[in-house]
Parts: C-alpha cells; structure tokens; sequence
C-alpha cells in the first residue's frame, strides 16, 4: 500500500456530535499543517452539513445523502474514496449519517484494500453519555455502530453524574471490549503521526493486516436485525421564510414532539444577516448556538425532520402555526 493516507471513520447515532467532533478535528490539524479530504454523509440533505465546515480548513469536501449508506449508496461512497486517495489531503475522514449501520462499509474496504488506498484505517464512534443505553428498540443498532469501533469519543460528559459517566464508561467498554476511550488530543497525536511517517513507509515495512476487524458476510448483515433497524428511519422536509426571527425559530424547534428524533433548519435570521444559520435539535433538546453557514446562498430554507415514525401532517401544522402556509419555492 505505498502512498497510502490514514483514514478515520467517524460513526454513531443521530445527535452524538458527530459533526462537531468532525469540525474539531479540522479546526486542530490545521495548525499543524495537515488538512484532510471529507466525505459527509447525513440521512437526506448532506450539502447543509457540508456548509457548516469552514473550508479554509479542508482539502475537499463531498457530501453524501443517503440513511444507510452501506447499501442503496455504497458504489457512491466507494468512488468518493477512491477521488479521495489520489486527492491533494493528506488523510480521508468520512463521517457516516446517525442511522447507518457501519459494518457492510468496513467488510467492503477489507475486500477492496488494494484499490482503496488508506492505511491504517481507523474507527471513531461518538456516544452520547446523556443517552447512551436509553435508546429503546435503537439499542442495538447504537450499539451496531461501536462494536466495530477501535475508539470510542464521549460527548456531554460534564452534563451527567460521575456515577453515570463511569456506568457509561463501562457499558460501553462491554459492548465493545477491543475498544478504548479517546479524547480530541489522542485521537489528533494518532493521525498527526501517521501523516509525519507515511512518506518513509515502505510495502514491506507495512503491515498487511486490516485495522478494521473481520465482520462476516454481508448478505448475513442485510439481514440481521440492527441493520433492519437502520432502514426504519425515514426524513420530511418543509419550506421555511427566508428570514425569521430568532425567538420565533426557537419555538418552533423547541415545539417539535420527540418522535422527531433529530431536526436541522436552514434560514436566515433577521438580526444576524451576515450568515445563514443551521438550527440543530437532539430528542428534547434544542442545541442553543446556531451555526453559521458558509456557503448554499441559493438553498431554499427548510426545515428536516428524522425519525422512525414520522408524522408529517403533525410537523406542518406546527410550521404554520409559527409561519403560516407556506410553498416550497
């Protein structure tokens, strides 16, 4: 595998901080003089994701819409990694939407090591410590989505108890044995590392053996029931005004019932026009900072909604009782 570029793989369920931990990432290796090629993968709109990431910090970046993107997506995915090794980055960081199940994506890079160049390949999952073990029949998939995981990266540690946060700890090292937590700067040192020695590895001096762990067939995987769970998940949109006020925005999202299990809107607010602005909701939990976009002047604002058993009806009659009766454009 000469030339070859470390890989990481960020995984996890909807809301854990994937994102954030990506844009953390990339905010940090840029000082060191390491930028990185990134594929974005989100359940229906990856191009609002992909805006939020400044892209001063990256080499490119490459969205990817898709809820499982082991199955209907997965000759995409490959082609967006194989752009990406011969690409001007110096690592590939993919991270995979909250609903997919990981496991056909990492047996698909095994069998195809030789035409997709990275090397070590590692695997990241984001748990949430607020809800971790608390995801009802989403368990196993959450749970799907660390098994595999070299690494694991705990989010909202300083909003549980200490009692709670080493029941995580320990229900999660339990659900994966072979895994060990990492903090931004472990996970930084590793990839910073790898980057500085790649140029004097040589064929023989890699190892030849997958970072990934062997995980079976995939038509037993198709099958399985933490995939069958990844399908269940569908996503609504629904036009939104151009321009709102903050505290209208706010209400809105905060009105939204928790079977939407994750919600993303896109608009602009009519105090702040110096961006457009992403507003973000977790289960319950509204994310209280806006984040800024950087690009999609031209994307309509709307409003995404995520869950297994949506009700559209219901959502649009909460939009118009903010907004009133709106069109797509």
């Amino acid at each position: 595998m000469k030339n070859a570029k470390p890989f990481l793989l960020i995984t996890g369920f909807l809301g854990a901080g994937k994102t954030t931990l990506l844009r953390r990432l990339l905010h940090e290796l840029n000082p060191r003089n390491i930028q990185a090629d990134v594929i974005l993968n989100d359940f229906s709109n990856a191009d609002i994701d992909v805006a939020s990431l400044n892209p001063s910090l990256l080499s490119s970046v490459e969205p990817l819409a898709a809820g499982c993107a082991c199955c209907e997506s997965l000759d995409e995915l490959v082609q967006l990694c194989r752009k990406a090794s011969i690409g001007k980055g110096d690592l590939l960081l993919v991270e995979l939407n909250g609903t997919a199940d990981p496991l056909v994506l990492l047996e698909t890079f095994t069998l195809m090591e030789n035409r997709l160049a990275f090397f070590p390949r590692y695997q990241v999952c984001v748990v949430d410590a607020r809800y971790w073990g608390k995801r009802d029949e989403f368990e196993i998939l959450e749970r799907r989505q660390l098994e595999t995981a070299g690494f694991f990266y705990i989010t909202h540690k300083n909003e549980v108890s200490e009692v709670q946060l080493k029941r995580v700890k320990k229900s999660v090292k339990m659900a994966s044995s072979n895994s060990k937590e990492a903090d931004l700067e472990i996970l930084l040192d590793i990839l910073s590392k790898e980057i500085r020695s790649r140029k004097n590895l040589t064929d023989e001096a890699m190892p030849s053996s997958n970072t990934f762990s062997s995980i079976g067939s995939k038509q037993q995987h198709l099958k399985d029931a933490a995939h069958k769970l990844s399908h269940r998940f569908t996503g609504c949109h629904f036009p939104l005004p151009e321009k709102v006020e903050n505290k209208a925005m706010q209400r809105l999202m905060n009105s939204l019932p928790p079977w939407v299990l994750r919600a993303k809107a896109l608009v602009s607010i009519l105090d702040k026009p110096e961006y457009r602005w992403l507003f973000e909701k977790v289960g319950t939990e509204l994310i209280q900072n806006p984040i800024p976009i950087y690009e999609l002047p031209d994307t309509p604002s709307s409003l995404m909604c995520i869950g297994p058993k949506l009700a559209p009806d219901k959502i649009k009659k909460l939009v118009e009782l903010e907004f009133g009766v709106l069109t797509p454009k």
